[in-house]
C-alpha cells in the first residue's frame, strides 16, 4: 500500500461535500494538510458542516464554483458523484494539478491490510458479511467505502489500532476510475452488468473501471472472480496476483464452489465440506453467491472454518437489501429493497420470491434495458406501481404486461400497492433506479419505504 509519507500536496481541493468528501477533509486536516472544500450545491444546505469547517480551519466554497477556487491548490480529490468532464476538475487538469479519488487518497494512510470488493451487484451485502466474519475471528474489522461510511473515515479511526487490523471496503467502478496506487492486498470483482450508461460511453469504459482495482497488486496479493460471470474473469488475463475463484455451477481449482447443494472450499486442490446451501439465511442465489465470496476473502485472511460457520448461522443480511419490513395482519409480506438501483439486481429480488409479486420500482434512469425483463415481470409481477422521473420509461416497457399505476410519492405508491396485494402477496420495493431524483440516497428512500409501510399498518 502507499506510504503516509509519500503523499506529497500541502493543499488540497475536495471536489463534493457529501460523504466521501467530508471524510477526505477530515482524514487531510488529521495529517496536517490545507484543504478548499467546494460544492456546487448553496451554502445554506451545509449549516452545521460550516461551523466545523471553521474549527477545523477549511476553506469554504459553496454555490457557483468561483474562479479563483484552485489557486494555491496541489492536488483535487473528487467525490465518486463527481465525473471526470466536470468542468472544474478539466480546468484542473489542464492546470496540471492531479485528480485523486477519495479511496486513492485513503489508501496513502492506510496502516492495514485492505480487503476492496467491487462488482455491478452484491457488493454491500458480501462486503458486510466479509467484515463480520473477520470481525468474529478476533480481528479489528474496519467496515467502510461505498456502504454508508467513507473509506477516509475508516482509515483515519484505525490509525491508533495496535491489535490486528483488515480494512473491508466496497469501491464502485466511479472511485475506481482515477486510482493510481491504490493496491488492496484481497481485491474481489463479483459480477459485472450493464449499469451506470448514463455515465460511462459504453459496457467496455464501465468494464476497464471495475478492472483496475487490481492495477497495482502483486504475486503476494490475491484476486477473487467469479467463475459464472465470464466477463470478470478476463481480469485473470492481466493481473500478477494468486487468483482465487467462486461458483454456483462448477467445481474451481482454489476457492469456493457448489455441487449438490453442498458449498466446498477448494485449498491447494482438496474439496473440503463446509454447509448446507440450505444453512444460508438468505434468500436467493445470488446471495449464495455473496457467501461464497465473503468465504474465500476470509480464508485469504486465515480464519478458521469453525468461526465462519458461527458468523454464517447469525448472519441476516443487510438492511435495504430484500430486507423483511412487516408482514400485514392479512399476510401481505412488505420487503424493503431499495439498494437494487439497476435492473440486474431487481431480477435478483424477483426470483427469491415464488409468490406472487406487487412491485414498487422507478426513481432516476440509468439508461437501462427494461425490457430484458419482460418476460420475468410477466411471469412474477401481478401489478406494478411506479414512481420517479423514470415513470414513462419503464411503463413503456412493462405497463402493457401487468397492471401498471403510477404514484407521485414512496408514501402514496405504499398505499396503492397494498390496496393490490392479497393475503399471500409480497410488496416489494426494488426500484431498478437511482434515487437521486426525490432522495439524496438509497438508504434515505429505503428508510422512508419502511416508515411508510409501518404508518400504513397502523404499526
Amino acid at each position: 500500500m502507499p506510504s503516509k509519507n509519500s503523499f506529497p500536496y500541502s493543499r488540497v481541493l475536495v471536489f463534493g461535500a457529501a460523504r466521501s468528501g467530508v471524510g477526505a477533509m477530515h482524514l487531510l486536516r488529521h495529517h496536517g494538510i490545507d484543504v478548499v472544500l467546494v460544492d456546487e450545491r448553496p451554502a445554506m444546505e451545509f449549516r452545521s458542516l460550516i461551523r466545523r469547517l471553521r474549527r477545523l480551519y477549511v476553506t469554504p466554497y459553496f454555490g457557483p464554483i468561483k474562479e479563483d477556487v484552485l489557486r494555491g491548490c496541489k492536488a483535487m480529490i473528487i467525490s465518486p458523484g463527481i465525473p471526470l468532464t466536470h468542468k472544474l476538475v478539466r480546468e484542473a487538469q489542464e492546470r496540471n494539478i492531479p485528480i485523486i479519488s477519495e479511496v486513492e487518497l485513503a489508501s496513502y494512510f492506510a496502516c492495514a491490510p485492505i480487503v476492496a470488493i467491487t462488482g455491478t451487484n452484491g457488493k454491500t451485502t458480501t462486503t458486510t458479511l466479509a467484515g463480520q466474519m473477520v470481525a468474529d475471528a478476533g480481528i479489528n474489522a474496519v467496515v467502510s467505502g461505498n456502504i454508508g461510511r467513507a473509506f477516509s473515515d475508516g482509515v483515519l479511526s484505525a490509525q491508533d489500532v495496535s491489535r490486528r487490523t483488515v480494512l473491508v471496503t466496497e469501491v464502485s467502478s466511479f472511485q475506481l476510475e482515477s486510482i493510481e496506487a491504490f493496491h488492496p492486498h484481497i481485491a474481489l470483482i463479483l459480477n459485472i452488468t450493464r449499469d451506470h450508461m448514463d455515465r460511462y460511453r459504453n459496457m467496455r469504459e464501465y468494464i476497464d473501471a471495475k478492472f483496475r482495482i487490481t492495477l497495482n497488486q502483486n504475486e503476494d496479493d490475491f484476486l477473487i472472480l467469479n467463475e459464472d460471470d465470464p466477463v470478470t474473469m478476463k481480469a485473470a488475463e492481466d493481473t500478477s496476483a494468486q487468483i482465487r475463484t467462486i461458483s454456483l455451477t462448477k467445481e474451481v481449482e482454489e476457492g469456493a464452489y457448489v455441487r449438490d447443494g453442498r458449498i466446498y472450499l477448494k485449498e491447494n486442490g482438496e474439496s473440503i465440506p463446509f454447509c448446507s446451501v440450505a444453512d444460508i439465511p438468505m434468500p436467493g442465489a445470488h446471495n449464495v453467491q455473496n457467501t461464497l465470496a465473503a468465504l474465500v476473502i476470509s480464508r485469504c485472511l486465515g480464519i478458521p472454518t469453525d468461526s465462519l460457520l458461527k458468523t454464517l448461522a447469525k448472519f441476516k443480511g443487510v438492511e435495504h437489501r430484500t430486507e423483511r419490513v412487516e408482514t400485514s395482519r392479512d399476510g401481505v409480506l412488505y420487503i424493503n429493497d431499495s439498494k437494487a438501483t439497476n435492473v440486474d439486481s431487481l431480477e435478483k429480488a424477483l426470483l427469491s420470491f415464488d409468490k406472487p409479486v406487487v412491485l414498487i420500482a422507478g426513481g432516476k434512469d440509468k439508461q437501462s434495458a427494461y425490457e430484458r425483463l419482460n418476460s420475468l415481470v410477466k411471469e412474477r409481477v401481478k401489478a406494478l406501481v411506479l414512481i420517479g422521473e423514470a415513470r414513462p420509461l419503464i411503463k413503456k416497457a412493462w405497463g402493457d404486461l401487468v397492471p401498471t399505476k403510477e404514484a407521485a410519492t414512496l408514501e402514496e405508491a405504499v398505499k396503492i400497492a397494498s390496496a393490490l396485494a392479497k393475503s399471500g402477496d409480497v410488496v416489494l420495493l426494488s426500484p431498478a433506479c437511482s434515487s437521486f431524483d426525490m432522495f439524496r440516497n438509497f438508504e434515505e428512500r429505503g428508510c422512508q419505504f419502511k416508515r411508510a409501510v409501518r404508518d400504513h399498518l397502523g404499526l
